[in-house]
């Protein structure tokens, strides 16, 4: 580990960020943990075909200081912060308050601030119960020097039609290491739709990466119902590694978009634990690569409860060398009897330098249940492409209605059609001809 990620930093950190003494001695037992564990080896089929090192904030990074970050250009960022409708746009920038939430029903609040008022729930909320030793190698360095932390707490039997909208924005320098925090609570019986949107703003001089190392939790009590998108813009420097867990309780319904269009190099762990019986999740992905990126994402569908249902479809679209890895899990506990679970993986290749690879896995130990998967890898259909040039319509044109055709049936699962029609927009406007 680096010089700067110690003790100090992390002493630093806590008087900065003003936070309860039980969450300054978590991080530095999450030091410590980090300082045992190895990191992931290379035999592990999750994890070898992505470089970790490069993920490795000791490799010439340092811990980013809130109040060093340079101001993001205010034209980039009054575009980017316009609100698109009528949702409730909250907006951080640097880990700062660019618009503070309004007070309301639902409670955003920084992470420090919630840690105060409620330290048994927080507690319980950010235990590393159920990763593995390589998830903890890398999630216990964003326990140890989160600097970006947000609580969003759903009351019980709320029923919002107005989407949340959280925006972070963040404007880092060449070799800094940032570490943002998210933890959503879902109420018992509520319903709500969460747009979680980051996007970094670097200046076009930069030379060398940065990293980023995520963790975002979402909890759904009994009942609860959300619609969750997660959109990432990070820039052609970044270095991301994410580790996103959602858990549901009995009869809780979870409909999660996850949607990453930048980043050079992406190592993604996508969890959902199905806690409660009927607990129900479908799950979307989509991955436009374009350029060297490097994207490697894993799912985990983990069953651990009689009557759970989950149905992911995760896609990519490749332009270039841009390549995706994807490994799929579904775990099935022996007492979740009755489980329906069901796991597609389609890539469109759009160049010969492209690549991508799929791995499904199957972890069954439960009788009497339904477990399927299915995946693909090709060029666009030619037979299709003839379809639509027949129609009169010119070929490099048919090609992008057949790459938008791809991509909508994620896009569709946005739900908020400002936000479809400009994710719409970024996507033809990126194909190349």
């Amino acid at each position: 580990m680096g010089t700067d990620f110690n003790v100090e930093t992390i002493e630093r950190l806590a008087k900065q960020l003003d936070e309860p003494p039980w969450l300054t001695e978590r991080r530095r037992r999450a030091l410590a943990r980090h300082a045992e564990l190895p990191w992931p080896h290379p035999s592990d089929d999750v994890w070898r075909r992505t470089d970790v090192s490069l993920l490795d904030p000791a490799r010439g990074f340092t811990p980013v200081r809130p109040e060093r970050l340079h101001a993001p250009p205010v034209a980039q960022l009054e575009e980017l912060t316009r609100p698109l409708a009528d949702e409730q746009l909250v907006i951080r920038v640097n880990g700062g308050w660019q618009t503070p939430p309004s007070p309301g029903e639902i409670v955003v609040q920084d992470l420090s601030r919630a840690a105060s008022r409620q330290p048994e729930l927080l507690q319980c909320l950010l235990e590393a119960d159920g990763l593995t030793d390589a998830e903890q190698k890398l999630t216990s360095l964003n326990d140890a020097f989160h600097h970006d932390g947000l609580c969003v707490q759903v009351p019980s039997r709320l029923t919002s039609a107005r989407p949340l909208r959280l925006l972070h924005v963040v404007s880092s320098a060449a070799q800094q290491a940032l570490f943002p925090l998210t933890v959503i609570t879902v109420g018992e019986g509520s319903a709500v739709t969460i747009i979680d949107e980051y996007v970094s703003l670097l200046a076009s001089s930069q030379e060398g990466p940065s990293l980023i190392n995520s963790r975002i939790e979402l909890v759904l009590e009994r009942g609860a119902r959300l619609q969750y998108i997660r959109l990432q813009r990070w820039g052609a420097q970044v270095r991301e590694f994410l580790f996103q867990r959602a858990m549901l309780a009995g009869d809780a319904s979870l409909t999660a978009a996850n949607i990453a269009l930048g980043a050079v190099v992406s190592k993604a762990h996508l969890v959902t634990t199905l806690g409660g019986e009927r607990a129900s999740a479908k799950l979307y992905g989509f991955v436009f690569g374009h350029g060297a990126q490097h994207v490697d994402q894993h799912t985990l569908q983990d069953h651990q409860a009689p009557h759970t249902t989950s149905d992911l479809q995760m896609r990519a679209a490749l332009q270039d060398q841009s390549q995706m890895i994807y490994t799929g899990l579904i775990r099935i506990a022996k007492q979740a009897v009755q489980t329906d679970a069901y796991q597609a993986n389609h890539n469109l290749m759009l160049s010969p330098s492209a690549k991508a690879e799929t791995i499904p896995m199957l972890e069954i130990l439960a009788d009497d249940v339904q477990c399927k998967h299915g995946a693909s890898i090709g060029p666009i259909d030619e037979e299709q492409l003839f379809y639509v040039m027949s129609r009169g319509v010119p070929r490099d044109i048919a090609q992008r209605f057949l790459v938008l055709g791809f991509v909508e049936p994620i896009v569709q699962q946005v739900p908020f059609e400002p936000l479809q029609e400009r994710l719409r927009r970024e996507i033809e406007g990126s194909l190349h001809e």
